[in-house]
């Protein structure tokens, strides 16, 4: 309950900062509810900010409306696993150079 509160008061905040500073308005619902319309006014009220307070509030949405998928790993390649293959002309010198 406590969480959703705080989402609550950070958007209340950053729509009245963007009024503020920007004199531009915007449209609660749709930020919350339209991936497409999160990220481009958020990426135009990020170049027109001059104000730290309000970067932060925009990379803070971005990361809560927009959540970073997880890249996939990269599958190790068989040649990393493999060992290097021996070359014919090398000795194997367990004990030594005489202990062949």
């Amino acid at each position: 309950m406590e969480d959703k509160i705080e989402h609550a008061r950070l958007l209340a905040r950053f729509k009245l900062q963007v009024r503020r500073q920007l004199d531009q308005s915007i449209d609660l619902d749709r930020l919350v509810q339209d991936p497409d319309y999160a990220r481009t006014r958020l990426a135009e009220i990020e170049d027109l900010a001059e104000d730290e307070e309000l970067l932060v509030m925009v990379l803070t949405l971005r990361d809560i409306l927009m959540p970073r998928k997880a890249a996939p790993a990269a599958p190790a390649a068989a040649a990393d696993l493999a060992p290097p293959p021996k070359s014919a002309e090398s000795r194997n010198y367990k004990f030594g150079a005489r202990g062949w």
